[in-house]
């Protein structure tokens, strides 16, 4: 039995850390270290190369946001994909909606799915749902092959767009998901911290623009993330409409209209960052 504390930099110099019993899993990846801990009062956590992706405690904040609201946009939909997402609590969240026929996780480390099945089963519940299919494979060479309009929903559940993931916020991905995305569909991807991680945010917005005739953005709290306050960001070939979707999903633990209505508010911070570009 291990007792230690695991620190990571949270805030600009605000420095957070958790305190740890055990090491359940660490193997390297052909991308990544994936690690798996047992915290004393946060339930397992999930890093990647050193970066925490997951706690149990409270991971519903983000795994809700990025599933519930592009939902919330689009009516009837019933093929969503999901890039990234193999810790699978953005499935877990897809798979509450009845309507919803296909759902597809492209997730590039198969390492994440093993290690997420076998030790996060809470949050990886979902990849038992048969509506489920994985695809372990490079998003980008996923899409390339994907037919035009294919999808309802798009979620891009990715990690930090460094290394391999750098991708994630190219313009040349963005056009992909714009030709995999139906007419009327939405697609959202996590965007980071607006506080701490500026420059992501104001990439991520340059480049939808320059693809979408439509973009959005949104927030949440993540309070395992740094900067704890998060950013989505939303884009469409049509207008955004309002809240749409009249199947509000059961059993969630932050997730409701009023929330929806609340994160899609425009706080003069983040506004303001995203006016800089």
């Amino acid at each position: 039995m291990l007792s230690s504390t695991w620190t990571f930099e949270q805030y600009k110099g605000a420095i957070i850390g958790y305190k740890i019993k055990d090491i359940l899993f660490k193997e390297e990846s052909d991308y990544q270290l994936v690690e798996i801990l047992e915290s004393e009062d946060y339930g397992k956590i999930m890093l990647l190369d050193g970066c925490m992706m997951v706690n149990e405690k409270d991971e519903f904040f983000y795994h809700e946001t990025i599933a519930h609201m592009p939902m919330s946009l689009v009516q009837n939909a019933e093929k969503v994909l999901v890039l990234g997402g193999g810790d699978g609590g953005t499935v877990r969240e897809l798979a509450k909606y009845s309507q919803i026929k296909e759902i597809i996780l492209v997730e590039i480390d198969g390492k994440v799915i093993e290690a997420s099945k076998k030790h996060l089963p809470q949050t990886a519940c979902g990849f038992d749902d048969p509506r489920v299919k994985i695809c372990v494979q490079d998003a980008n060479e996923f899409l390339k092959t994907t037919s035009a309009n294919s999808f309802d929903v798009i979620i891009c559940d990715g990690s930090d767009p460094v290394g391999f993931a750098e991708i994630l916020i190219q313009k040349n991905f963005y056009e992909l998901i714009k030709k995999a995305l139906k007419s009327n569909g939405v697609f959202i991807t996590q965007s980071g911290s607006p506080l701490a991680q500026e420059e992501e945010c104001k990439k991520t917005w340059k480049n939808l623009n320059l693809v979408f005739e439509h973009c959005n953005f949104a927030w949440s709290l993540v309070p395992c993330y740094p900067g704890a306050v998060w950013s989505f960001m939303l884009a469409s070939k049509q207008d955004f409409g309002k809240y749409l979707n009249t199947e509000l999903p059961k059993n969630c633990k932050f997730w409701n209209k009023e929330i929806f209505q609340a994160l899609m508010s425009k706080p003069a911070f983040f506004t303001k960052l995203l006016s800089e570009n």
